[in-house]
């Protein structure tokens, strides 16, 4: 961690460097990235995508003007619990506080909204039975996006996939034993359970 943060010292003297994903939360391993934002008020490049002692770097620079006036806090989720090594100006706590008050106001998806998510996986699972690429594509684009309106059909924010499956494994473990089947097998039963299970979770949000 030293050597890494030296390096972005170095490389381009930031005012702000914010830490997040898996080595902001411990749950690092072999192969994590070590994701970073970082702000400064040199022209540089916008991604540094090195590797320091067996370490990927996902670091993105940003010029300090990219925050002049207002924020799209929208593309700064993964910001939320982050943690902040440097913060010279206090633009860090400023950017993640942002961030925590949008993601706080976000309304919640109608039940309408809800009702046509779950017919379009129904729809993709009907294309998925094409023994073919486009059916294959289908099944995949399915099992993507399904996870994601599986969090919005409990109400709860999409933090990307390696939170939200751990979030599902903690909290429904019947779901995760299900979308884990869908996922692993292959196999055509197991993604029909898995819709199912998210037309029972549509009709009955109280049993989940």
């Amino acid at each position: 961690m030293k050597a890494i943060l030296d390096y972005l010292i170095a490389a381009y003297d930031p005012h702000t460097i914010i830490l997040y994903g898996s080595y902001a939360d411990g749950s690092n391993s072999a192969g994590s990235d070590f994701d970073a934002l970082i702000i400064t008020d040199r022209v540089c490049a916008a991604h540094d995508g090195s590797i320091m002692d067996h370490i990927p770097l996902d670091v993105f620079i940003y010029h300090t003007s990219a925050f002049d006036g207002e924020v799209d806090y929208s593309g700064f989720a993964q910001l939320h619990d982050g943690a902040i090594l440097l913060d010279t100006r206090g633009m860090g706590r400023k950017l993640r506080d942002g961030v925590l008050a949008y993601m706080g106001q976000l309304p919640p998806k109608s039940d309408a909204e809800k009702r046509h998510q779950v017919e379009w996986c129904e729809k993709m699972l009907l294309r998925a039975a094409r023994n073919d690429a486009e059916g294959a594509y289908r099944w995949h684009w399915l099992l993507t996006e399904s996870l994601e309106i599986y969090f919005d059909l409990c109400g709860l924010p999409f933090l990307g996939p390696k939170k939200a499956l751990a979030a599902m494994r903690a909290r429904d473990e019947r779901a995760f034993a299900c979308y884990s089947r869908a996922l692993l097998t292959f196999e055509y039963g197991a993604a029909e359970e898995w819709v199912r299970y998210l037309r029972a979770k549509l009709d009955h949000p109280a049993e989940g």
